[in-house]
């Protein structure tokens, strides 16, 4: 093999690995802002809060995998503060 054929396989490699990790991210996101949608159902206000709180989350560093229990339970908070 020659360079020219050693740099096609490493940049086309190097752009397949940026874009399943891009895809990656926004597909975590896209499912994070389908839960909390819905949880907040048609309520502008509990769809506000519960962005505000996944924020925080992801800020404090809490394991994705706890996201839906926080939230849920948080929806509920909002209910009950009502």
């Amino acid at each position: 093999m020659d360079a020219t054929a050693i740099v096609i396989i490493v940049v086309s490699t190097a752009l397949a690995i940026i874009f399943k990790l891009v895809l990656f991210k926004k597909i975590r996101n896209w499912m994070d802002q389908d839960l909390i949608k819905g949880l907040a159902g048609d309520d502008s206000d509990k769809l506000v809060f519960l962005q505000d709180k996944l924020e925080h989350l992801k800020s404090d560093g809490v394991p994705r995998k706890l996201y839906q229990e926080h939230l849920t339970n948080d929806a509920n908070e909002f209910e009950q503060s009502r």
